[in-house]
């Protein structure tokens, strides 16, 4: 039977029955509460309008709220369009109008500086708060915390508490869709052209995710007795699909961090059995480089994955061996996937391990390389990654525009494929090894960063010349690297790259603006006389001398 992901939650809960779903601020929700909650909010939404086939933005860190409203808006058959919480108030704008959302989830901390372009939407606004899921009435601090938030709420015209929706939702009723089949969310990533795009993923990509990654919990635990620290957040389909809804549906307590840091997720380790965390390379970095990392705590994990950059041998050989040594016997181990196919594909295993590759393809999935002439190629020969199966995103979502399948290769055979735009080579063992990127999408933990748009906001500065966004590394670790020259060759260089700072800050998401800017005479080029972007890049610098 084919389910939505609400269906797929109802299930986990006649299966695992009541245990703890969630976890914040050291305090517990239960499934029952939380599926309650879910319920609740469907219908408030339903009644205030909003059914099947329409859109509504999730503007959310992880905090719970950011669960619930998934799989509410799920359960009504309205599309969930996850948005990054530092998308600036143009974007949110842009995205309000271009998906045709008809309300809009925000954060209370975050919300002030987007009450302009909310407002302008006309639509209903949801605030969401952290004391909405905080019992305990000893935490005084969440009260002056709201007292705090609140003036900033008074400029919203059309806002309701999460709190208030909850209680008007419990007297009304909602419709709940049954076709799993139809789109789900509106998740924002590359796409395959190096060009931002909305990926359209329905209930089955998601919840086909959910079913092949039991094949790799082979423990059986107690539901509730485990827990997953949900690090990687819901506009990011890792965060979403393997991160969030596969464990919670699978027995698994979640532990949403909404802002990570190295320390910060010790911290829990030390206080919950967590077994289970997805994360990018970044992050498992900085929880390694702690001080605090060692200790009796490394013992429990098993379920360790990580994608959405480059992750060497050496670091994956440390990090394993530093569980081993505080008498754990769990292992890091790399996956590969994207979100026009709900994000993994692809895995190492304990079963299934092989150096520096990122896997094998997942059951029901298949991995092919093919040539420019969309041909496969032998094992062990270099090309285009290209993925079929059951995750396969629906196509890009392009407003009133929207065609079938696009951005989807249908083959003779009617065969759906996602041509991935990164290369790489399958061994004969059927291990999937990556070798590069077609274009220059720029990855920062795990998010894509579009050089394209970070050159268009440098290039309004009257005194650039030319520029070029790159890969770069900051202390090992990545960044976004813009290289500039400029008109003036007088114009004193620190006060240049003062202003490109200043002026990246106010245009571009944060994890877009650039923490290296190199102010060159001349740029490199190719014969062609394009910018030779490899060069200036740093990425290809590390990797040689991590390989000495």
């Amino acid at each position: 039977m084919e389910l939505t992901c609400y269906g797929y939650l109802k299930e986990a809960y006649k299966k695992y029955g009541n245990f703890p779903a969630v976890i914040t601020m050291g305090e517990k929700t239960s499934l029952l509460r939380f599926i309650h909650d879910v319920d609740n909010i469907a219908a408030y939404l339903n009644s205030t309008g909003l059914s099947s086939g329409d859109t509504a933005t999730v503007f959310l860190p992880n905090v719970p709220h950011a669960f619930t409203v998934f799989y509410a808006l799920n359960k009504i058959g309205v599309i969930a369009n996850i948005i990054h919480p530092l998308t600036s108030p143009e974007v949110i704008e842009q995205t309000i109008e271009e998906t045709e959302s008809k309300a809009i989830f925000i954060l209370d901390i975050l919300a002030e500086k987007y009450a302009d372009a909310v407002n302008k939407s006309g639509i209903p606004c949801i605030i969401c708060s952290n004391s909405d899921y905080v019992y305990s009435v000893k935490r005084i601090g969440v009260k002056a915390y709201e007292l705090k938030n609140a003036k900033g709420l008074k400029n919203f015209k059309n806002a309701v508490p999460y709190s208030k929706a909850i209680f008007i939702g419990s007297m009304h009723k909602s419709v709940e869709e049954k076709d799993a089949n139809k789109t789900a969310v509106y998740l924002h990533g590359g796409g395959t052209t190096g060009k931002s795009k909305t990926i359209m993923l329905s209930s089955i990509n998601i919840n086909e995710i959910a079913e092949k990654l039991k094949k790799f919990d082979t423990v059986p635990h107690k539901p509730g007795s485990e827990c997953s620290l949900v690090v990687l957040p819901m506009f990011h389909a890792f965060g979403l699909a393997v991160a969030m809804h596969f464990p919670i549906t699978n027995g698994f307590t979640c532990i949403p961090m909404s802002q990570f840091s190295g320390e910060g997720a010790i911290k829990l380790l030390k206080k919950y059995n967590i077994t289970f965390i997805l994360g990018v390379p970044n992050m498992f970095k900085k929880m390694f480089d702690d001080e605090k990392f060692k200790g009796d705590h490394l013992k429990k994990l098993r379920l360790l994955f990580c994608g959405g950059d480059f992750l060497s041998e050496r670091f994956v050989s440390d990090f394993n061996r530093a569980i081993a040594s505080c008498g754990g016997k769990g292992r890091l181990f790399r996956g590969y996937g994207l979100t026009e196919v709900a994000s993994v594909c692809s895995l190492n295993s304990y079963n299934d391990c092989r150096e520096d590759s990122i896997g094998k393809p997942m059951d029901g999935m298949t991995i092919e390389i093919w040539d420019e002439m969309r041909k496969p190629v032998a094992s062990g020969e270099q090309g285009e990654i290209v993925i079929k199966g059951s995750t396969v995103m629906q196509g890009y979502f392009n407003g009133r525009d929207t065609v079938p399948d696009d951005g989807v290769y249908v083959d003779a055979k009617g065969e759906r494929w996602v041509m991935t735009g990164d290369l790489g080579y399958l061994d004969e063992d059927g291990f999937l090894f990556f070798t590069g990127r077609k274009k220059r999408m720029i990855i920062i933990s795990g998010y894509n960063v579009y050089p394209a748009d970070i050159e268009k906001a440098t290039l309004q500065l009257p005194f650039v010349s030319d520029v070029c966004a790159v890969q770069g590394y900051q202390k090992g670790r990545p960044c976004v690297k813009l290289c500039v020259t400029l008109n003036d060759e007088n114009m004193d260089k620190d006060n240049a790259r003062s202003a490109i700072q200043s002026h990246c800050k106010k245009s571009l998401a944060k994890f877009s603006c650039p923490r290296k800017i190199e102010i060159l005479d001349a740029f490199p080029r190719t014969k062609m006389g394009k910018i030779d972007f490899v060069k200036l890049s740093d990425q290809f610098e590390i990797k040689r001398k991590e390989d000495k």
